[in-house]
């Protein structure tokens, strides 16, 4: 009665200062009940342990966080933003300069002069000019076809970042399920193996079993051991590539959900369905497309060397002259003025450097071209090898199941026949083993199958987060 008394008693106090020292009162009580004695010194003394947050993440809920705050996705979007900015540059070809000019000069002469331009003077000028290039050999549409040419290459770039990012932490993702899955069943081979264990003691202290058996389970036991520490250490690996991919904070601590048996989806496209989706969709492909555009947009700018130049020009000006001899028939003077004309340049010879030029950029617009069909090539063949791998896999999965599913009747049989003193240890050994050898084919080979789902997906060029 008296415990409860005090149980009651800090129970409203922890609840009267905050519901942390409340929750932190309940669980002194509960730790001091054996001796009914809870200091009051230690309820307060004794700071409340943060905990830190723990997100679950599924692999869909994981591939979109990293496409927000993966760094190597943001600086592509940057790019885009910069390419963006180089068009408006280019477009400003099209509209003309206005300048403000300002000029002061002091001339002196000490001897004679022939004309008013030989007296020592001070002259001072203001004023705007505007010019306005019209015709430049179509040099300027062509930049500004370039730069959108290149505003599509880095949007591409951004996509191809994007799928590049999402594959890997797909693979990664499914790399860390099929981690948990070798280390539960190294786990479970180790509780097997810990059960024979003391099996064959009973047998060897009644003298049904000689001493040989105990030492061979305790040998594979040892290796089973291993295996868990192997398999923890490559849990642990999974989850910092994970967490690094995610761009997770060290003070974040995230668990990730999800089965290699859950993911049901399928690939239910034909060949020449998947080669046209990827001609089309592929970023790598659509850039070293437009690359040969890009190139051939050089040629062209290259071309107009060869034509005319015309620009307007418009002048409007004030001039003050100011004489420091005051002479007969010249005096200070200022005027305004305004002044428009057109200037018209052409470069007749320029020591073969735009016929050179224009030679060199032809021969890579040429080489552009060649590398765009050996990614084609490429292309097909890396989807035609991700379809037969993923036909491959399935076959895996339907052949392990099976094989896991005759492991453990083999092995129930082993373990009857061992505990009824009818069959071996070493027998029952070699079931275990054939069991925890089968249980981890079944999960390489689900790991192999929606890993060859993920690369096509990526060798098409389209986003699946979910994998579905």
């Amino acid at each position: 009665m008296r415990f409860s008394t005090r149980f009651l008693l800090l129970l409203a106090l922890g609840a009267a200062l905050a519901c942390p020292l409340g929750r932190h009162a309940a669980a002194l009580a509960e730790s001091g009940g054996a001796s009914g004695r809870i200091h009051l010194h230690e309820l307060l003394i004794q700071p409340t342990r943060p905990t830190a947050a723990r997100l679950v993440y599924t692999m869909q809920e994981a591939v979109e966080r990293a496409l927000v705050a993966n760094p190597g996705v943001e600086s592509k979007i940057l790019l885009v933003e910069r390419a963006r900015m180089n068009i408006g540059m280019a477009q400003s070809a099209f509209w003309p300069r206005l300048s403000l000019t300002v000029s002061r000069n002091r001339l002196r002469n000490h001897g004679e002069f022939g004309s008013s331009d030989e007296i020592s003077s001070n002259s001072r000028s203001h004023g705007l000019r505007a010019t306005w290039s019209l015709f430049a050999g179509f040099a300027h549409l062509n930049a500004v076809m370039k730069a959108r040419l290149e505003r599509d290459v880095e949007e591409e770039r951004l996509r191809q970042a994007r799928l590049e990012l999402l594959s890997t932490v797909q693979l990664q993702f499914l790399g860390l399920l099929k981690a948990k899955d070798d280390l539960n069943t190294a786990e479970e081979s180790v509780r097997r193996l810990e059960t024979q264990g003391e099996a064959a003691e009973a047998f060897v202290r009644v003298g049904m079993a000689p001493r040989l058996t105990v030492l061979q389970n305790e040998a594979d036991l040892a290796a089973a051991k291993l295996q868990v520490i192997r398999s923890r250490g490559e849990v642990e690996n999974a989850l910092a590539q994970l967490a690094g991919s995610l761009a997770l904070p060290p003070e974040e601590v995230a668990a990730y959900s999800g089965n290699l048996r859950e993911f049901s989806g399928d690939v239910d496209l034909t060949a020449e369905t998947a080669l046209e989706t990827a001609l089309f969709r592929r970023p790598d492909l659509i850039i070293a497309q437009k690359s040969v555009a890009v190139a051939f947009k050089d040629v062209d700018i290259r071309k107009s060397g060869y034509a005319p130049r015309v620009d307007l020009s418009f002048d409007s000006m004030r001039d003050k002259h100011d004489y420091e001899e005051q002479l007969e028939n010249y005096e200070d003077y200022s005027r305004s003025y305004w002044a428009v004309g057109i200037n018209v340049s052409w470069d007749i010879f320029t020591g073969g450097d735009t016929t050179f030029g224009l030679l060199a950029d032809r021969r890579r617009a040429e080489a552009l071209q060649k590398d765009y069909e050996n990614a084609v090539s490429g292309a097909r063949i890396e989807v035609l090898a991700a379809l037969r791998d993923i036909r491959a896999g399935k076959e895996m999965v339907a052949v392990s199941r099976k094989g896991v599913a005759a492991a453990r009747e083999g092995y129930a049989m082993a373990e009857k026949r061992f505990q009824t003193n009818t069959g071996s240890m070493t027998d029952l050994l070699d079931a275990q083993l054939r069991l925890t050898e089968a249980e981890n084919e079944v999960s390489r080979a689900y790991a192999e199958y929606h890993s060859a789902r993920a690369r096509f997906w990526y060798h098409i060029g389209q986003e699946n987060p979910g994998l579905r």
